[in-house]
């Protein structure tokens, strides 16, 4: 083999390992040769009393935005005004951190990596639930390579007897039971 081919299997593999060392996952699908945006999903939608001692997910904007601005963000400002509901350094399933941005009126949610605007989209019964109720109890989720994510979350208070149920295939209410 060629000395310069030599060299270029090398950079090829130096390449390809330092790629593959990484757990950072791309910020965009790749469909028909088009970039295409997913939505993230946290990988524990309940209430971690270790990390988080509130059961509050979003904060509503009352007055000015407490965040800078990426290009992105301002983009989506005048576009959509300023945001309803904020939450921000959401752990994904994964290593992503992301904040999200919800338009209540306007049934959208936007999420952000960076600054960099990642995802906007349908907001979810899943997220609606999320911003009134806050973090659940206990959840449960699934997720297979193929078919529906299933979550089932649980909501209890310390000084009532029984609880509230929700189940979502695909962020869509399947079912719930209140008491």
């Amino acid at each position: 083999m060629p000395h310069s081919v030599r060299i270029l299997a090398f950079v090829l593999i130096a390449l390809m390992g330092t790629a593959c060392s990484t757990n950072r996952k791309p910020r965009y699908d790749m469909e028909d040769g088009q970039s295409v945006s997913f939505r993230r999903y946290t990988g524990r939608p309940c209430v971690d009393h270790i990390f988080k001692w509130s059961k509050k997910a979003f904060h509503k904007v009352d007055g000015e935005l407490s965040i800078v601005p990426s290009e992105d963000a301002n983009e989506v400002l005048q576009r959509h005004g300023k945001p309803d509901y904020i939450r921000t350094d959401v752990q994904a399933e994964g290593d992503e951190i992301f904040d999200e941005w919800v338009y209540w009126d306007q049934n959208v949610i936007l999420q952000f990596i960076d600054g960099q605007l990642v995802y906007e989209g349908e907001l979810l019964d899943s997220d609606k639930v999320l911003v009134r109720r806050g973090y659940p109890s206990r959840a449960y989720s699934q997720q297979y390579e193929i078919g529906p994510r299933r979550e089932f979350w649980i909501y209890q208070d310390l000084f009532e007897v029984g609880e509230d149920s929700y189940s979502f295939s695909n962020g869509k209410m399947i079912f719930q039971s209140t008491n």
